[in-house]
């Protein structure tokens, strides 16, 4: 068998969109855009919704719609994809990497306090593979040292955080600090190809995201046609070309529609997961806390420490069998830029070096077949009944 990591679930319902803005004309950001954006805010409950060509410019444009940049330092966890880090690079202001919790993947609150500085601005938490990240403990930092939250929720698409008998914090990821950013990829559980949305209550730091996503315009394409204008935009910020297609936002609009029921089948599968790997004697499955639900953008497993096989020796394994299998992300201080930039070293961040070295990210997609699954399954129980064999 030959079994991908993941699968977008398309169906001729987005071949006709396309046909559709084709048919139109109007390809670039326009009112495909626009509705996109009211599907995302309905599904999320974030005030406003903005979209954006892809999570990583998202999470730009919130940095300088902020006003963070050189000389300013931004929380962030050690364990992620390097967009979190980048993202802060890109306006001069630099990361401070926190280590995370081995159990949950995410940021550590009880780690942060000891790395904020009279130079921090901002905290962002990432809510790793569809796990929210711990925002209580976090919105409290925030608010005693007076800090910008600014949420990676690239994986957090259906992601709630929901903590009992907190009244006014049963949200979606990404709308429960000052900005969040979703990421639509093709890896993420609905994709535009490339794509991202931004998310924020607060109208002016809007306002703001969609002039810097558009050349810094105060005035977009398509509101000068609806108004049969001549006149070209102002130009108030200097602004990027981070747009979305039309092309690009009638396929998420499709997307959308479905995200109910692929979600459902996503978590359907991950449990059938679970309850094999529950009780397994080297293998962790997802660690789910009671402050949130798991939406499962990856399916990601934890070696334990008393493993007979290296996390890279399944990996060659499965991959020669015809199953697609990552590490879960990185520890992104020992990447090269950041390790030669700030000399970090290997005894710098603990759990994020364990995590990289053992994590494995196993086939999970809505349309995964039972066959596939247990194909998956039966293949890495396999491993651990001979595993020097």
């Amino acid at each position: 068998m030959n079994i991908p990591i993941t699968k977008p679930y398309f169906d001729d319902k987005e071949a006709r969109a396309v046909a559709e803005v084709l048919k139109t004309g109007w390809v670039v950001q326009g009112p495909k855009v626009t509705a996109f954006e009211i599907a995302i805010s309905k599904f999320t409950g974030a005030p406003y919704s903005i979209a954006t060509s892809s999570c990583t410019t998202g999470l730009h444009l919130c940095l300088r719609a902020l006003e963070i940049g050189p000389a300013d330092e931004v929380i962030v966890p050690a364990f992620t994809f390097i967009a979190s880090a980048n993202a802060c690079e890109y306006v001069g202001a630099k990361p401070i990497f926190v280590d995370i919790e081995l159990e949950t993947f995410n940021l550590d609150p009880e780690k942060i306090t000891e790395k904020i500085t009279k130079k921090t601005r901002a905290i962002m938490p990432v809510h790793l593979f569809g796990l929210a990240a711990n925002m209580g403990e976090i919105l409290k930092i925030a608010r005693k040292f007076r800090l910008k939250i600014i949420e990676d929720a690239a994986c957090g698409i259906g992601t709630k955080y929901l903590p009992k008998g907190k009244a006014g914090l049963n949200r979606h990821v990404g709308t429960i600090g000052d900005m969040g950013a979703l990421s639509f990829h093709p890896r993420k559980s609905i994709t535009t190809g490339e794509g991202g949305m931004v998310m924020t209550k607060t109208k002016n730091l809007a306002e703001k995201i969609k002039s810097l996503r558009d050349h810094g315009a105060v005035t977009s394409d398509l509101a000068r046609h609806k108004k049969q204008s001549h006149q070209l935009s102002k130009y108030p910020y200097l602004g990027y070309n981070y747009r979305l297609t039309d092309i690009q936002a009638s396929i998420g609009l499709e997307q959308v529609k479905k995200l109910k029921k692929i979600l459902n089948l996503r978590i359907e599968k991950a449990q059938k997961y679970n309850q094999t790997f529950k009780n397994h004697p080297y293998l962790q499955p997802p660690f789910i806390p009671a402050y949130s639900n798991h939406a499962y953008q990856s399916y990601v497993l934890l070696l334990k420490k008393n493993s007979p096989l290296k996390r890279d020796e399944i990996a060659e394994h499965l991959s020669k069998i015809g199953i697609a299998v990552r590490q879960g992300t990185q520890n992104v201080p020992l990447l090269d830029f950041y390790r030669k930039k700030y000399g970090f070293k290997k005894t710098d961040f603990p759990n994020a070096l364990y995590a990289e070295k053992n994590t494995l990210t196993i086939p999970l997609y809505s349309q995964m077949t039972e066959k596939e699954q247990n194909y998956v399954i039966e293949n890495i129980l396999k491993i651990f009944k001979n595993p020097k064999s």
